[in-house]
């Protein structure tokens, strides 16, 4: 008789914007392996475009840090309540958690401790930069880490916690980006001008922070180099006139473009950045950077206190050391800035970011998938293949 077995369920839940990403990214790998498999859970529209079935569309809404969460509570407390009913309902063969730790840890607590569901987390939380006694929700909760930055590995080794490094999702992406990057002419920039790139931030407060100082910075940088021509790439999370407030009456010739960070940083000469993921992707394409940050006087304050780390750039803070200038908060101004960027594109401080470039491309190749475990994909085909072994065994014995 042919073989009758049921699909494979899995459900994956990601909260906000670069979960989803990845998220989306691993259904389409695991779709290659086998197209029986069921897939659900909680996302936005990278899953959905994938065509799984929603439970909630949570990272539609983009939820991160404290005010965002409180604004949103009923929202992140309804879907925790759908996907939980969910959990109860299905009982999947596997549930992968994205990141997202403030709703995931105790979703992860919940499936494990009532429903005994096998899972997954992939995308650690920062337990090297803050709320260390995170671990120990993980180890009793969580039957394998997925982490993308190799030193994360032996902090969960040293805890007894099931791990693997599985290489930085952005590193096949931005890859591509590479190989079909249009050309300056094709996004509208300048072929024969320096060309410096401005991300300020995806987040209004950010912009009401950075841009500023960035437009006076651009400014005085123009008198001293005439050739300069700026670009700045919007998040698709803010409105064009939030930027255009902040930089409408600044001279410097600029180019506004919607979308397409990466391949603006990638045309560009010089790149000047907010901490965040931008910052790692600038990294991953070698491009010579500045990382700046500024926030509220509350944050930072708090921040001094629970953070554990020295630097804030994850380039940085992968090496363990300064390879890229860093300007935070009242480092963050008019003339510290200047001052770096002037060199950054000065022609006789060539050997600066040559020096700059080498370091960062050592840094990508740490994060590749040859350096890696093994795959994502590859970890949840054995992960699923763990459980139908352990359900074989539980069989034998109860006969």
């Amino acid at each position: 008789m042919p073989n009758q077995q049921k699909p494979k369920h899995i459900v994956l839940v990601a909260g906000e914007e670069s979960g989803d990403q990845h998220a989306a990214a691993l259904v389409k790998q695991l779709k290659q392996i086998d197209s029986s498999w069921v897939f659900t859970g909680i996302g936005g529209k990278h899953l959905e475009a994938e065509g799984i079935e929603l439970i909630s569309d949570l990272a539609r809404f983009g939820v991160t840090g404290i005010t965002e969460v409180l604004r949103h509570f009923k929202t992140i407390k309804k879907a925790f309540r759908a996907i939980c009913k969910h959990l109860e309902k299905t009982k999947p063969d596997l549930l992968i958690l994205v990141d997202y730790p403030g709703f995931n840890l105790r979703l992860a607590k919940f499936a494990k401790q009532k429903l005994g569901i096998r899972i997954l987390y992939y995308v650690s939380p920062q337990l090297w930069a803050w709320k260390p006694g995170r671990i120990h929700t993980i180890k009793a909760s969580v039957d394998h880490m997925a982490v993308i930055f190799p030193f994360e590995k032996k902090i969960y080794e040293d805890a007894a916690v099931p791990v693997s490094f599985v290489g930085h999702p952005l590193i096949k992406s931005l890859e591509a980006c590479r190989a079909q990057a249009p050309t300056r002419q094709t996004l509208g920039l300048p072929e024969n001008k320096q060309l410096l790139a401005i991300l300020p931030g995806s987040r209004t407060h950010e912009i009401e922070r950075h841009l500023p100082v960035l437009s006076r910075v651009a400014e005085t940088l123009h008198a001293q180099f005439p050739d300069l021509h700026v670009v700045i790439p919007i998040a698709k999370t803010l409105k064009p006139e939030m930027i255009h407030k902040h930089w409408h009456a600044t001279t410097v010739p600029c180019s506004l473009i919607e979308g397409r960070a990466a391949h603006v940083i990638t045309c560009s000469d010089v790149v000047v950045v907010a901490s965040g993921t931008a910052s790692l992707e600038c990294a991953l394409l070698e491009k010579p950077m500045c990382i700046i940050y500024k926030t509220g006087l509350i944050a930072y304050l708090a921040a001094s206190i629970f953070l554990r780390v020295q630097y804030i750039g994850l380039c940085n803070l992968l090496s363990n050391r300064m390879i890229v200038p860093e300007l935070l908060q009242y480092d963050f101004n008019h003339d510290e800035l200047t001052q770096v960027l002037s060199e950054l594109l000065s022609s006789d401080k060539k050997t600066l970011k040559h020096k700059m470039q080498r370091e960062l491309k050592a840094l990508k190749q740490s994060l590749t998938e040859e350096q890696a475990d093994c795959s994502l994909p590859e970890l949840v085909v054995r992960l699923l293949e763990r459980k139908k072994s352990t359900q074989k065994l539980e069989k034998g014995v109860a006969s």
